[in-house]
Protein backbone atom coordinates (compact mmCIF):
# COMPACT_ATOMS: atom_id res chain seq x y z
CA UNK A 1 0.00 0.00 0.00
CA UNK A 2 1.18 3.36 -0.92
CA UNK A 3 0.33 6.41 1.04
CA UNK A 4 0.39 10.27 -0.08
CA UNK A 5 -0.53 13.87 0.51
CA UNK A 6 -3.06 15.86 -2.13
CA UNK A 7 -4.21 18.66 -1.39
CA UNK A 8 -5.84 18.22 2.05
CA UNK A 9 -6.54 15.04 2.05
CA UNK A 10 -4.22 11.19 3.14
CA UNK A 11 -4.83 9.11 0.12
CA UNK A 12 -3.53 5.10 0.46
CA UNK A 13 -3.49 2.93 -3.04
CA UNK A 14 -3.22 -0.44 -3.65
CA UNK A 15 0.65 -1.60 -5.36
CA UNK A 16 -0.89 -3.96 -7.36
CA UNK A 17 -3.58 -2.24 -8.95
CA UNK A 18 -2.98 1.25 -8.32
CA UNK A 19 -7.20 1.11 -6.82
CA UNK A 20 -7.28 3.52 -4.05
CA UNK A 21 -8.48 2.50 -0.59
CA UNK A 22 -9.36 5.06 1.23
CA UNK A 23 -8.94 8.58 1.67
CA UNK A 24 -9.00 11.02 4.72
CA UNK A 25 -9.43 15.06 4.90
CA UNK A 26 -6.67 16.78 7.15
CA UNK A 27 -6.18 19.90 8.14
CA UNK A 28 -2.12 21.49 8.54
CA UNK A 29 -0.46 24.88 8.58
CA UNK A 30 2.46 24.77 6.46
CA UNK A 31 3.23 24.15 2.60
CA UNK A 32 3.14 19.97 3.39
CA UNK A 33 2.61 17.78 5.76
CA UNK A 34 5.26 14.99 6.46
CA UNK A 35 3.98 11.70 6.34
CA UNK A 36 6.21 8.68 8.09
CA UNK A 37 5.07 5.06 7.46
CA UNK A 38 6.02 2.25 10.00
CA UNK A 39 4.72 -1.39 10.63
CA UNK A 40 0.60 -1.02 9.94
CA UNK A 41 0.75 2.97 11.16
CA UNK A 42 1.07 6.03 9.16
CA UNK A 43 2.26 8.76 11.51
CA UNK A 44 1.18 12.66 10.97
CA UNK A 45 3.25 14.51 12.42
CA UNK A 46 1.65 18.03 12.50
CA UNK A 47 -2.01 18.20 11.99
CA UNK A 48 -5.26 20.66 13.19
CA UNK A 49 -7.67 19.90 15.42
CA UNK A 50 -10.24 22.40 16.41
CA UNK A 51 -7.11 25.02 16.07
CA UNK A 52 -5.03 23.04 18.72
CA UNK A 53 -1.73 21.32 17.01
CA UNK A 54 -1.79 17.51 17.73
CA UNK A 55 0.05 14.51 15.37
CA UNK A 56 -1.43 11.17 15.31
CA UNK A 57 -1.05 7.58 14.35
CA UNK A 58 -3.29 6.08 11.71
CA UNK A 59 -3.55 2.34 10.85
CA UNK A 60 -2.62 1.74 6.88
CA UNK A 61 -5.11 -0.60 6.42
CA UNK A 62 -7.73 1.53 6.53
CA UNK A 63 -6.94 5.23 7.96
CA UNK A 64 -8.75 4.71 11.32
CA UNK A 65 -6.94 6.69 13.98
CA UNK A 66 -4.22 5.08 16.94
CA UNK A 67 -3.90 7.72 18.80
CA UNK A 68 -3.36 11.68 18.68
CA UNK A 69 -0.65 13.97 20.55
CA UNK A 70 -0.16 16.99 21.41
CA UNK A 71 3.60 17.49 20.53
CA UNK A 72 3.50 19.39 17.50
CA UNK A 73 6.31 18.83 15.08
CA UNK A 74 7.26 20.12 11.02
CA UNK A 75 9.02 16.52 11.00
CA UNK A 76 8.96 12.65 12.27
CA UNK A 77 11.54 10.29 12.28
CA UNK A 78 11.25 6.69 13.44
CA UNK A 79 13.22 4.39 15.62
CA UNK A 80 10.99 1.57 15.18
CA UNK A 81 13.25 -0.78 16.20
CA UNK A 82 12.94 1.07 19.78
CA UNK A 83 9.68 1.93 18.95
CA UNK A 84 9.92 5.40 19.31
CA UNK A 85 9.00 8.27 17.12
CA UNK A 86 11.46 11.52 17.71
CA UNK A 87 9.15 15.19 17.05
CA UNK A 88 11.39 18.33 16.39
CA UNK A 89 9.45 21.27 18.71
CA UNK A 90 11.38 24.61 18.48
CA UNK A 91 14.98 23.87 20.02
CA UNK A 92 13.67 20.60 21.64
CA UNK A 93 13.95 16.57 20.28
CA UNK A 94 10.85 14.67 21.91
CA UNK A 95 10.97 11.21 21.43
CA UNK A 96 7.16 9.70 21.75
CA UNK A 97 5.94 5.94 21.79
CA UNK A 98 5.20 4.75 18.57
CA UNK A 99 2.20 2.71 19.74
CA UNK A 100 0.74 4.73 22.32
CA UNK A 101 1.80 7.97 21.46
CA UNK A 102 3.08 8.86 24.71
CA UNK A 103 6.25 11.21 25.43
CA UNK A 104 9.03 8.97 26.61
CA UNK A 105 12.30 12.22 26.58
CA UNK A 106 12.39 14.87 26.32
CA UNK A 107 15.84 17.13 25.46
CA UNK A 108 16.55 20.34 24.60
CA UNK A 109 20.40 20.15 22.38
CA UNK A 110 21.03 23.20 20.44
CA UNK A 111 19.22 26.23 18.77
CA UNK A 112 18.34 25.35 14.92
CA UNK A 113 18.21 21.53 15.62
CA UNK A 114 17.12 19.36 12.84
CA UNK A 115 17.19 15.48 12.79
CA UNK A 116 18.86 14.47 9.65
CA UNK A 117 18.99 10.67 10.18
CA UNK A 118 19.78 7.57 12.42
CA UNK A 119 22.11 5.60 12.44
CA UNK A 120 22.37 1.26 13.41
CA UNK A 121 18.70 1.72 14.37
CA UNK A 122 19.41 3.30 17.58
CA UNK A 123 21.78 6.76 16.94
CA UNK A 124 19.95 10.02 16.44
CA UNK A 125 21.89 11.99 14.11
CA UNK A 126 20.93 15.77 14.02
CA UNK A 127 22.19 18.84 12.61
CA UNK A 128 22.29 22.33 13.05
CA UNK A 129 22.98 23.53 9.27
CA UNK A 130 24.61 26.91 9.47
CA UNK A 131 26.76 26.31 12.35
CA UNK A 132 28.18 23.50 11.38
CA UNK A 133 27.59 21.19 14.38
CA UNK A 134 26.88 17.52 14.18
CA UNK A 135 25.24 15.49 17.14
CA UNK A 136 24.83 12.04 18.26
CA UNK A 137 22.04 11.14 20.74
CA UNK A 138 21.12 7.84 21.93
CA UNK A 139 17.30 7.08 21.33
CA UNK A 140 16.29 5.13 23.69
CA UNK A 141 17.63 7.85 26.85
CA UNK A 142 18.70 11.18 24.71
CA UNK A 143 21.62 11.15 26.10
CA UNK A 144 24.99 12.83 23.87
CA UNK A 145 26.68 10.61 22.44
CA UNK A 146 29.70 12.65 20.25
CA UNK A 147 29.41 16.22 18.45
CA UNK A 148 31.55 17.05 15.62
CA UNK A 149 32.26 20.82 14.42
CA UNK A 150 32.48 20.86 10.38
CA UNK A 151 32.86 24.57 9.95
CA UNK A 152 36.19 24.42 8.99
CA UNK A 153 35.01 22.96 6.43
CA UNK A 154 32.73 25.60 5.38
CA UNK A 155 33.46 27.99 1.77
CA UNK A 156 35.98 30.83 2.63
CA UNK A 157 34.18 33.62 0.98
CA UNK A 158 31.63 34.44 3.53
CA UNK A 159 30.55 38.00 1.79
CA UNK A 160 29.07 35.99 -0.79
CA UNK A 161 27.81 32.39 0.49
CA UNK A 162 26.01 31.41 3.85
CA UNK A 163 27.45 28.12 4.03
CA UNK A 164 25.90 25.24 5.97
CA UNK A 165 25.05 21.58 6.16
CA UNK A 166 22.32 21.27 3.17
CA UNK A 167 20.44 18.49 1.74
CA UNK A 168 20.25 14.95 3.01
CA UNK A 169 22.74 13.73 5.62
CA UNK A 170 22.81 9.67 5.21
CA UNK A 171 23.67 7.04 7.64
CA UNK A 172 25.91 4.20 6.93
CA UNK A 173 26.95 1.25 8.71
CA UNK A 174 30.23 2.85 9.69
CA UNK A 175 30.05 6.80 8.16
CA UNK A 176 27.81 9.59 8.44
CA UNK A 177 27.45 11.49 5.07
CA UNK A 178 26.39 14.43 4.16
CA UNK A 179 27.16 17.75 1.81
CA UNK A 180 27.69 21.59 2.26
CA UNK A 181 26.05 24.73 0.70
CA UNK A 182 29.40 25.31 -0.23
CA UNK A 183 30.24 21.99 -2.02
CA UNK A 184 31.90 19.73 0.09
CA UNK A 185 31.10 15.84 0.87
CA UNK A 186 31.91 14.94 4.51
CA UNK A 187 32.31 11.21 5.67
CA UNK A 188 32.17 11.28 9.36
CA UNK A 189 32.68 7.95 11.33
CA UNK A 190 29.67 7.04 12.74
CA UNK A 191 31.09 5.55 16.55
CA UNK A 192 32.89 8.82 17.33
CA UNK A 193 32.02 12.36 14.97
CA UNK A 194 35.72 11.68 13.18
CA UNK A 195 36.46 13.07 9.91
CA UNK A 196 37.19 10.50 7.85
CA UNK A 197 37.65 11.94 4.36
CA UNK A 198 36.64 15.06 2.78
CA UNK A 199 35.88 15.66 -0.64
CA UNK A 200 37.07 18.11 -3.01
CA UNK A 201 40.03 19.09 -1.41
CA UNK A 202 39.77 22.51 -1.56
CA UNK A 203 36.26 24.26 -1.91
CA UNK A 204 35.01 24.82 -5.77
CA UNK A 205 34.42 28.10 -6.74
CA UNK A 206 31.62 29.85 -6.70
CA UNK A 207 29.41 30.15 -10.42
CA UNK A 208 28.68 33.08 -11.82
CA UNK A 209 26.36 34.56 -14.61
CA UNK A 210 26.61 37.97 -15.62
CA UNK A 211 26.47 39.85 -11.67
CA UNK A 212 24.68 36.77 -10.25
CA UNK A 213 26.26 34.08 -8.58
CA UNK A 214 25.21 30.85 -7.70
CA UNK A 215 25.62 28.02 -5.22
CA UNK A 216 28.58 26.01 -6.08
CA UNK A 217 28.76 22.41 -8.06
CA UNK A 218 28.60 19.76 -5.43
CA UNK A 219 27.63 16.20 -4.23
CA UNK A 220 23.98 15.67 -2.57
CA UNK A 221 23.72 12.00 -0.91
CA UNK A 222 20.91 9.86 -2.63
CA UNK A 223 21.37 6.61 -0.98
CA UNK A 224 23.23 3.65 -0.58
CA UNK A 225 24.38 0.68 -2.01
CA UNK A 226 26.02 -1.83 -0.80
CA UNK A 227 29.64 -0.81 -1.29
CA UNK A 228 29.27 2.91 -2.61
CA UNK A 229 27.34 5.97 -2.20
CA UNK A 230 25.32 7.20 -4.79
CA UNK A 231 25.42 11.03 -5.13
CA UNK A 232 23.73 14.12 -7.29
CA UNK A 233 26.02 16.80 -8.84
CA UNK A 234 24.36 19.37 -9.04
CA UNK A 235 25.09 23.77 -8.52
CA UNK A 236 22.60 26.34 -8.21
CA UNK A 237 22.12 27.00 -11.97
CA UNK A 238 20.60 25.20 -14.50
CA UNK A 239 23.32 22.74 -15.47
CA UNK A 240 22.07 19.30 -15.91
CA UNK A 241 22.57 16.68 -12.99
CA UNK A 242 24.70 13.93 -13.08
CA UNK A 243 24.35 11.02 -10.22
CA UNK A 244 28.05 9.36 -9.47
CA UNK A 245 29.11 6.30 -7.00
CA UNK A 246 31.65 7.26 -4.40
CA UNK A 247 33.58 4.61 -2.77
CA UNK A 248 32.43 4.98 1.31
CA UNK A 249 36.29 4.40 2.96
CA UNK A 250 37.82 7.12 0.29
CA UNK A 251 35.86 9.22 -1.51
CA UNK A 252 36.94 8.26 -4.66
CA UNK A 253 34.22 9.04 -7.57
CA UNK A 254 32.97 6.85 -10.70
CA UNK A 255 30.42 8.58 -13.12
CA UNK A 256 27.38 6.54 -13.38
CA UNK A 257 24.87 9.24 -15.37
CA UNK A 258 25.58 11.66 -17.08
CA UNK A 259 22.68 13.01 -19.79
CA UNK A 260 22.93 14.25 -23.31
CA UNK A 261 24.18 17.85 -24.07
CA UNK A 262 20.63 18.84 -24.95
CA UNK A 263 18.65 17.47 -22.16
CA UNK A 264 17.84 19.31 -19.59
CA UNK A 265 17.77 16.63 -16.92
CA UNK A 266 16.89 17.34 -13.27
CA UNK A 267 16.99 14.38 -10.77
CA UNK A 268 15.38 14.77 -7.58
CA UNK A 269 15.44 11.16 -6.27
CA UNK A 270 17.79 8.25 -6.71
CA UNK A 271 16.83 4.89 -5.75
CA UNK A 272 18.45 1.44 -5.78
CA UNK A 273 17.84 -2.03 -6.04
CA UNK A 274 21.34 -4.65 -6.25
CA UNK A 275 22.97 -3.54 -9.34
CA UNK A 276 20.05 -1.35 -10.94
CA UNK A 277 20.02 2.24 -10.42
CA UNK A 278 16.01 3.92 -10.61
CA UNK A 279 16.63 7.29 -12.14
CA UNK A 280 13.58 9.68 -13.00
CA UNK A 281 14.83 11.95 -15.59
CA UNK A 282 12.38 14.65 -16.93
CA UNK A 283 9.32 12.57 -17.86
CA UNK A 284 11.26 9.29 -18.65
CA UNK A 285 12.07 6.60 -15.83
CA UNK A 286 15.90 5.03 -16.81
CA UNK A 287 17.14 2.31 -15.39
CA UNK A 288 21.09 2.51 -15.06
CA UNK A 289 23.66 -0.39 -14.16
CA UNK A 290 24.72 0.78 -10.78
CA UNK A 291 28.88 -0.85 -11.47
CA UNK A 292 29.35 0.48 -14.77
CA UNK A 293 26.85 2.75 -15.85
CA UNK A 294 25.66 0.77 -18.57
CA UNK A 295 21.52 1.60 -19.26
CA UNK A 296 19.48 -0.84 -18.94
CA UNK A 297 15.83 0.51 -19.08
CA UNK A 298 14.00 3.56 -20.64
CA UNK A 299 10.01 3.82 -19.93
CA UNK A 300 8.11 7.02 -20.86
CA UNK A 301 6.26 8.67 -18.41
CA UNK A 302 4.06 11.30 -20.17
CA UNK A 303 4.32 13.75 -17.05
CA UNK A 304 7.49 15.41 -15.32
CA UNK A 305 9.06 12.91 -13.02
CA UNK A 306 9.83 13.95 -9.53
CA UNK A 307 10.60 11.31 -7.30
CA UNK A 308 11.32 7.31 -7.26
CA UNK A 309 10.09 5.30 -4.38
CA UNK A 310 10.78 1.10 -4.10
CA UNK A 311 8.55 -0.94 -1.80
CA UNK A 312 7.67 -4.79 -2.11
CA UNK A 313 8.74 -5.79 -5.98
CA UNK A 314 7.06 -2.06 -7.15
CA UNK A 315 8.65 1.02 -8.64
CA UNK A 316 6.70 4.22 -7.77
CA UNK A 317 6.84 7.36 -9.91
CA UNK A 318 5.77 10.87 -8.37
CA UNK A 319 5.18 12.94 -11.26
CA UNK A 320 3.05 16.23 -11.64
CA UNK A 321 0.38 14.71 -12.30
CA UNK A 322 -0.13 11.53 -10.28
CA UNK A 323 1.83 8.73 -9.35
CA UNK A 324 3.18 5.52 -12.00
CA UNK A 325 3.80 2.03 -10.59
CA UNK A 326 5.82 -0.32 -12.43
CA UNK A 327 5.95 -4.29 -11.30
CA UNK A 328 9.55 -5.87 -11.42
CA UNK A 329 9.67 -8.76 -13.64
CA UNK A 330 9.77 -12.38 -12.14
CA UNK A 331 13.08 -12.70 -14.55
CA UNK A 332 14.59 -9.74 -13.57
Amino acid sequence: MSSVVSGKTVRAYDLATGQEQWMKHIDFTGQQLPLTAGGNSLFLGHDRDDGDAVSKALATADGSERWTSDVASTQVTAVLDEGLLIFEDSNDIIAVDAHRGEQCWQKSVHPRLSVSAIHARETIILDTITDGKIVALDATTGEQQWEADISDYFHPDEDVLNDGIGGHVIAGTDRIYFSTIGGMLIALDAATGETDWVTPETPPEIPTEGERQYSPPGFEPAALANDSLLVIESDGTNKSEQVYAIDPATGDEQLLFEPEPEEDAHIGSVAVAGDTLFLPVMDELRLVDRTSGEPLETHSLNDHAQSVTLANGYCLITTTKGLVGFQEESDR
